[in-house]
């Protein structure tokens, strides 16, 4: 019993010991997720209440990914250049009184113009927060802070789908106002309770900054993946240590963009992102679509999703730490092959029970990937470009909307299930295959460059 107790406590201690930031934005993301019900019951909306069709309600959420691009831009620049906090701010009541005034909108066509300026608006958080996680971690405590984070997401996720179900089942007038609201109010946390933490380098700590990569460099021999982050940074000391852009806002928006486009692993590292992300986008878009089809309700759909909720809720916190003990290519690449799984086995779910199974395999998958991703990019990035690399991260996600949303719609429509889910699997077979030569190329550069240091 005490070898148990004591067990827990380990557990926890890598969550409590986190800064408090890191807390107060799990806060935040827990009460904003709990009241995020309108993209969730957005195609139902669209191609329903307004009578748009199902296409039409797959492009509205293609639009909404194309604001999302812009967003992530245009908030790592912010966030880089004027502040975290106040990007967050200006992102978070922004958004949450555009999705509001969006409840008064009828014409499908209005409907989809101004959800586009509410994506480029309220997307803006994003890399803002995961900038601010990275300005206050180190390396050993990223994993522990993006899973909690994420792990306050999905917790507020595991409300939100039937709590959205049931009200969508009165009004869908109640989802825009109660997700607006509750924007606002993750806002108001941020107002009250987080101070601007975006870096300030100087020469000297700048030239740290490259001393403590390389020193990182040298004892990451069991695990070149790490190895290779680490060299990045030290590739890119010069940029932060430079005299005329001694802090993260001086550094150009041209600059910053000319650094990213040099950083070919890094892009490689997003391009994969976004193949999964597509896939996995189609659990909110076509696999509403797709259940509707069968005939269950709102209410139904919404209880079956929740379980990806309660799932992370559940195994977040204790499977990090566990995960923690292994290479995070394998962990990444194990988890590619559970969504391939859980997606490409949806076409033989009949049921409401085997549709649940492969709602689980698919939620394993993002549960042993999402402490990793964002951590390998705050290390992969200059702390002076932290938020403009989360925001090219972002993108991933973003494009995933804007090119996955209409895809899969086009592709369900038109082809079936029986194409549809299983071509989502195969995709994510062949993102796996591009992730190992990845992570192969980043051993061999990892070996190359410390064969020089040696010399």
């Amino acid at each position: 019993m005490n070898q148990a107790t004591g067990g827990a406590g380990q557990l926890l201690r890598g969550y409590i010991e986190l800064p408090a930031t890191v807390h107060v934005l799990c806060l935040g993301s827990f009460i904003n997720r709990v009241g995020s019900f309108v993209m969730l019951f957005l195609t139902i909306y669209v191609s329903e209440e307004l009578g748009m069709g199902a296409r039409f309600a797959s492009y509205c959420i293609g639009m909404f990914g194309v604001g999302s691009v812009i967003s992530a831009l245009l908030g790592g620049q912010m966030a880089d250049q004027f502040g975290r906090r106040f990007t967050m701010l200006l992102a978070l009541f922004g958004g949450g009184t555009m999705l509001m005034g969006l409840s008064l909108i009828r014409n499908g066509w209005v409907f989809m113009a101004l959800l586009f300026l509410f994506a480029v608006v309220m997307e803006m958080y994003r890399p803002a927060a995961s900038a601010m996680i990275g300005d206050v971690t180190d390396s050993t405590r990223r994993p522990h802070a993006y899973g909690l984070l994420f792990l306050s997401f999905n917790l507020g996720f595991a409300v939100a789908p039937p709590l959205g179900g049931y009200l969508a089942a009165r009004s869908f007038y109640y989802l825009f106002w109660v997700d607006g609201l509750t924007t606002c109010l993750y806002g108001l946390v941020v107002l009250l309770f987080l101070r601007e933490t975006r870096p300030k380098l100087t020469q000297s700590s700048a030239d740290t900054s490259a001393d403590v990569a390389a020193e990182e460099a040298r004892h990451s021999g069991d695990s070149p993946v790490a190895a290779a982050e680490a060299l990045a940074t030290i590739e890119t000391s010069t940029l932060q240590s430079s005299p005329t852009e001694r802090s993260a806002g001086s550094v150009s928006l041209l600059a910053a963009l000319r650094h990213v486009a040099g950083d070919h692993y890094f892009l490689m590292f997003c391009f994969c992102s976004l193949l999964t992300n597509i896939v996995f986008m189609q659990a909110f878009v076509t696999l509403p679509l797709y259940l509707r089809g069968m005939g269950f309700n709102e209410l139904q759909f919404g209880s079956m999703i929740c379980v990806n909720g309660l799932m992370i809720v559940l195994f977040q916190l204790p499977f990090t730490p566990l995960l923690n003990r292994f290479p995070r290519r394998y962990v990444l690449l194990t988890g590619e092959l559970l969504m391939a799984l859980g997606f490409g086995l949806t076409v033989f779910a009949d049921t409401a029970f085997l549709i649940v199974l492969t709602i689980i395999l698919w939620t394993f998958g993002e549960i042993f990937q999402a402490p990793y991703k964002p951590s390998l990019v705050a290390e992969m990035a200059p702390p002076a470009l932290r938020a403009r690399y989360m925001g090219i991260f972002n993108i991933s996600h973003a494009l995933s909307i804007a090119l996955g949303a209409p895809l899969g719609g086009l592709i369900l429509s038109r082809f079936g299930p029986t194409v549809h889910w299983p071509g989502c699997g195969l995709l994510l077979v062949i993102t796996t295959g591009m992730y190992l030569s990845l992570f192969r190329r980043l051993e061999l550069r990892a070996g190359a460059e410390k064969g020089v240091r040696n010399q």
